[in-house]
């Protein structure tokens, strides 16, 4: 495998970043200057106890564009807006008590709020009503039942996450009899209004071919719809794609990049591509960069990358270690 592949591949990802940071610069001035003017019209509304204000400044809080970011005071504001029956707040303060945002982490006093929320007319309250029903969380019982129930909701409101969320109700076979058929339409649905993870789960179920006609087509190209839209797994998928030339013409190349892109999205992206070359899924085996992304994985907090070192130590010399660990390094400040 050529030894400067790697090396240009980091410098146009250095320049694309830098550009991008470049054409930013002034929008974000503009967007800074704007939240501000909005903040200090809402503060003085917000305290003589108007709701919508009260809203409007604890997502400014949350935000953190135009003041410090503070989950505690977004909180305290949407609480107040919540005690007069302010919708969005209801439901934005959920999603604090799910997270432990601002909060105590509480899943009942999450499932609560949605509840309420949705009874004041927010429909989304019901896909994350679905989504703890689907596999339960601390204090709340996984109840499939339910799960169908609030998915359902929200796929025939129109909403890609509750069509999506249906959608893998119907794969799984959770709360309804299991139907890749159903399951493929509700996904193919949300796809149509742009989720990529209704891509991905659409793509799955067409290249596997399993409970409907295999249609590999038609299956790749919704997997780079999703992997150009961002999703991880798909760039995973299709990079591996490449590798094995299924599906695509093999292209080890577009896989090493797509590899790479998937690492910049989610820290197992390091992890997968790592494995990759150390089992020469991309041609031959490389233990030099093998070691390399399993140090980028490492310094991402993956425990994985640790033992990978460990046992790609052993393979390679010091020189090819203190390569790999300067590369990794420039890959790791130029994705920052």
């Amino acid at each position: 495998m050529s030894e400067n592949r790697f090396p240009g591949f980091m410098l146009a990802l250095a320049t694309t970043l830098t550009l991008g940071l470049l054409g930013q610069g002034e929008t974000q001035a503009q967007t800074v200057e704007e939240e501000k003017v909005k903040f200090d019209r809402l503060s003085p509304l917000a305290r003589e106890g108007m709701a919508d204000a009260q809203f409007g400044l604890g997502v400014q809080y949350q935000q953190g564009i135009a003041v410090k970011k503070s989950s505690l005071r977004a909180t305290l504001w949407l609480q107040k807006a919540v005690d007069q029956g302010h919708a969005q707040a209801t439901n934005r303060l959920a999603w604090h008590y799910r997270n432990g945002i601002g909060v105590v982490q509480s899943s009942p006093q999450a499932e609560e709020l949605y509840l309420k929320a949705y009874d004041l007319g927010v429909v989304g309250a019901s896909i994350p009503l679905g989504a703890i029903y689907r596999s339960g969380e601390p204090g709340v019982k996984e109840n499939h039942a339910k799960a169908v129930k609030w998915a359902r909701i929200g796929a025939e409101a129109k909403i890609d996450t509750g069509e999506n969320l249906l959608g893998e109700l119907y794969r799984d076979g959770k709360g309804v009899k299991q139907n890749f058929a159903t399951a493929l339409f509700w996904f193919e649905k949300a796809a149509a209004q742009g989720l990529h993870l209704a891509y991905f789960n659409a793509s799955v179920i067409l290249r596997n071919g399993v409970g409907v006609k295999k249609d590999m087509e038609r299956g790749m190209e919704y997997l780079r719809t999703a992997a150009d839209l961002g999703h991880a797994g798909a760039m995973n998928d299709l990079a591996l794609a490449y590798a094995e030339g299924v599906g695509v013409p093999q292209s080890y190349q577009e896989a090493l990049g797509w590899f790479a892109k998937a690492a910049r999205r989610n820290r197992n992206g390091a992890i997968r591509l790592a494995k990759a070359y150390e089992r020469g899924v991309l041609g031959e085996t490389d233990y030099a960069r093998a070691f390399m992304w399993y140090h980028i994985a490492a310094q991402q907090g993956l425990i994985e990358g640790n033992v990978g070192m460990a046992s790609m130590s052993p393979r390679i010399s010091e020189a090819e270690k203190a390569k790999a660990l300067n590369d990794g390094n420039t890959w790791l400040n130029a994705s920052s």
